[in-house]
């Protein structure tokens, strides 16, 4: 699967939240929020097209991925009032460095990594938990619906690197689905508009 097609398809993740926020968090999710999780599905349908050659495996397993993410996402608005930012943290990354790290003594294979290796794959650890700890704070001052797809702009980057790196270049109706779903996240992420004759004195939400 290539990186920016992988990414976008992980990004019907936010949408997903987006539409269970109201019913499972109580979160008040308005028609703009409900327009703009619709475009960016049409998006994802365009990248996940048939004919656009992407293996079904890979479609299986970024679904999969898709899942896991909004459940996380759910959990982490649910336990972010009542945990502390570093303990959500450090429990992910538990469970996540038990699993992964049993898993790899059975699918290991080819040549040890190399110094160079090892200091890139260690460095993903800095990355990695250093976004992971913005990522969770930010649910202390935001909702799911709003905060979810700002990181839409991770097309940006998966389709930048992907070329510079794989020498991957989508296809126009990969490119097109692509800017719908950033599309979609960035309306999403906009402030409600307060309705007229809405009262000032800070009772208005």
């Amino acid at each position: 699967m290539p990186v920016a097609e992988t990414t976008a398809i992980n990004f019907l993740a936010p949408m997903l939240v987006v539409v269970v926020a109201g019913p499972l968090l109580g979160e008040r999710v308005g028609a703009t929020s409900w327009t703009t999780a619709l475009i960016g599905f049409a998006g994802v349908l365009l990248i996940a097209r048939p004919g656009s050659g992407l293996e079904l495996t890979g479609l299986a397993c970024a679904l999969a991925a898709v899942v896991a993410n909004v459940v996380y996402q759910l959990l982490s608005r649910t336990l972010a009032s009542t945990e502390r930012t570093t303990a959500l943290l450090f429990y992910a990354a538990l469970v996540g460095t038990v699993i992964f790290g049993i898993m790899g003594l059975w699918l290991w294979e080819g040549e040890f990594a190399t110094g160079l290796e090892l200091v890139l794959f260690l460095s993903l650890g800095v990355y990695g938990g250093l976004g992971h700890y913005l990522f969770t704070a930010a649910y202390r001052h935001a909702t799911a619906s709003v905060l979810a797809p700002l990181s839409y702009l991770q097309l940006f980057w998966a389709g930048l690197l992907g070329w510079l790196i794989f020498g991957h270049i989508p296809d126009w109706l990969s490119v097109v689905g692509m800017m719908l779903i950033a599309a979609s996240g960035l309306g999403a992420a906009l402030p409600p508009r307060r309705k007229p004759g809405a009262a000032m004195d800070g009772t208005a939400r």
